[in-house]
């Protein structure tokens, strides 16, 4: 069987996503688990308190994306952890699909979009799958679901 939603913790950095941000949320089950680590000047991390109080904790750290991913994962209680971006928008189903997936150390998947980056996203893919038939992971921090222990 696959991961149980209760068992993964959505690891989010945002930095001045006030524009993206309500539709991340929407597109995220309300029962999954949400660790934001916000290094904002504008209103992200209050959005986000306001739209998701329920299972999220924001932390505000000025730093990089990297030490946000990190500083979230460390925080994060569950086994499974999903690194993605603000500016994604999950479809209906991507949750239902990852509770159908084996369990595997790493989960990963391209990170498509429909606004101004959609041919960058595209070719980022296209390589992804590419260098993933060569036999090498091609994860990014934009869509990779990765145990906790790992």
């Amino acid at each position: 069987m696959g991961i149980q939603l209760s068992d993964i913790t959505i690891v989010l950095p945002t930095r001045n996503e006030s524009r993206n941000i309500r539709n991340f949320l929407n597109s995220i089950p309300h029962n999954v688990t949400l660790v934001v680590v916000d290094a904002s000047e504008d209103a992200t991390a209050d959005i986000v308190s306001s739209v998701r109080p329920d299972y999220t904790k924001v932390i505000r750290h000025p730093g990089t994306v990297t030490e946000a991913r990190r500083i979230g994962a460390d925080v994060a209680t569950t086994p499974w952890l999903l690194f993605t971006d603000a500016d994604i928008v999950f479809s209906r189903e991507y949750f239902r699909n990852i509770e159908n997936l084996e369990e595997y150390d790493l989960i990963y998947g391209p990170k498509l979009s429909l606004d101004r980056f959609r041919a960058y996203y595209q070719w980022f893919a296209y390589g992804q799958r590419l260098i993933h038939a060569l036999g090498v992971p091609a994860a990014s921090g934009s869509n990779c679901i990765i145990g906790k222990g790992v």
